[in-house]
């Protein structure tokens, strides 16, 4: 295979830049986490539920370390099928490629917390109804080409971030002391299973920032923006989370709080007027930023996947604005499937934690033996550590993820469990039965420049 390719997508001339490259990353993971979720953490774990998140955050950030180290070495034009195809071979990649499909259903995720909300403050608006519409709305945005989904997308990131940092330091000052009573019997109110049943509901929403990664042929300066991008988001998400956790678990007494939308507390500190715009600005635009991101972040892999025939060709047939329509549009149907069948979030969102984490155990394997493979461009990266430390790292990032997968299998029905893993089966028959007939033809998708 080679390393080289003059095989470039067209949307790449441009470049996004370190803003558009955040902007991205940090709208893909504060979306239906932080809007939907507190109410059922705080069920599971009480007022710590703020503790909860933050220690979600930590391991979902040590769980994405190798994004971050192989996107500051290489530049990655199908994102994680890149990484999987370089460092573990064909057959391993193609199984990836084709498993990678189950990700899509992050849709039906955002699009039912937008119904949730909107029917919150119009109850006769149906909110399944709702979620449809979301979904098919960005759909037809990203249809009109990355440099309009971006530059929609910084819009969005921006008034949502102003949104949820007005509500954080108004509801601060209303803060009581609870929040940080560790003694209380409502803090750790199911003690240590509790404290990490709450890590786990949370796990889903707090590491998806890594997958600005599958925008790294679209990007201006990949191997310097792409995990700097990484890293200024997952620090805006740590402090956001954590202080709109505490604003919420502060406030209002526990019994009014437990399983219930952040809307709650936002009615409390703020008048009816600035009560809407927080609306609009906050959980509206957290929803939609995840939305928008999530089609191309999915999409990219799948299409090096489909150039490289793991998929029918077919697929990536392209429109005028350089997208493979049909492709997204294959993700706009999977993201709507658990919407049309009216599937609750806790179930959508263990689903995604289970396989997304599985995912990510095969590249953390897969970026050990980047020093090995790529010695020379892995020395020249600008976050190039010692091999003790990056073992080290690489071992701990594995672990996070191995763990994560336990509490997600430990949260779902054991009937959704099996039907993940006949799903696999079939992912890896599939990939193995193009290969056997002769329709997989590797085209590099790693850039050494």
């Amino acid at each position: 295979m080679s390393n080289n390719s003059n095989t470039e997508n067209k949307g790449s001339k441009k470049g996004l830049s370190l803003m558009d490259l955040v902007a991205i990353s940090a709208g893909q993971v504060i979306g239906a986490g932080v809007i939907t979720l507190i109410g059922p953490a705080i069920s599971e774990t009480g007022l710590s539920a703020w503790l909860a998140y933050a220690a979600a955050i930590i391991m979902g950030f040590l769980s994405i370390l190798p994004f971050i180290l192989i996107s500051s070495t290489l530049v990655l034009k199908g994102g994680e099928y890149s990484i999987v195809l370089n460092m573990l071979g064909e057959k391993i990649a193609g199984i990836y490629s084709v498993a990678f499909i189950t990700q899509c259903l992050s849709l039906s995720l955002l699009g039912s917390s937008m119904g949730i909300y909107i029917n919150s403050i119009f109850p006769n608006i149906n909110a399944q109804l709702v979620g449809i519409c979301a979904v098919s709305v960005f759909y037809i945005l990203n249809l009109s080409g990355t440099n309009v989904m971006s530059g929609v997308q910084n819009i969005l990131t921006i008034i949502l971030i102003l949104s949820l940092l007005i509500f954080s330091f108004i509801g601060l000052t209303h803060v009581g002391p609870q929040a940080f009573d560790f003694t209380s019997p409502e803090f750790f109110t199911n003690g240590f299973g509790g404290f990490v049943s709450a890590i786990s509901l949370y796990a889903y929403s707090t590491y998806g920032q890594y997958m600005v990664i599958n925008f790294s042929d679209k990007a201006a300066r990949p191997k310097k923006d792409i995990p700097l991008a990484i890293m200024i988001s997952t620090l805006i998400i740590l402090v956001l989370y954590t202080l709109i956790a505490i604003v919420d678990c502060g406030i209002l007494p526990f019994g009014e709080v437990v399983n219930k939308p952040l809307t709650v507390v936002a009615r409390k500190i703020f008048n009816p007027l600035f009560f809407a715009l927080f609306i609009i600005g906050g959980p509206i635009m957290a929803l939609a930023t995840t939305m928008n991101s999530t089609f191309g972040s999915r999409a990219n892999p799948l299409y090096r996947a489909t150039l490289d025939g793991w998929l029918p060709a077919f697929l990536g047939k392209k429109n005028s604005k350089d997208i493979p329509y049909i492709i997204y549009t294959a993700i706009f149907l999977v993201g709507l499937l658990p919407l049309i069948f009216n599937l609750n979030i806790k179930t959508i969102t263990n689903n995604l934690v289970l396989v997304g984490n599985l995912l990510r155990m095969v590249t953390a394997v897969a970026v050990f033996k980047l020093p090995k493979l790529f010695e020379e461009q892995w020395k020249e990266s600008w976050l190039h550590v010692n091999t003790g430390v990056f073992n080290f790292l690489m071992v701990l990032a594995f672990a996070s993820n191995l763990y994560l997968v336990y509490l997600s299998l430990s949260n779902l029905p054991w009937y959704i469990s099996a039907v993940n893993i006949v799903f696999l089966f079939i992912c890896a028959a599939f990939a193995l039965m193009r290969h056997s007939k002769g329709k997989v033809h590797i085209i590099s998708s790693v850039s050494l420049k």
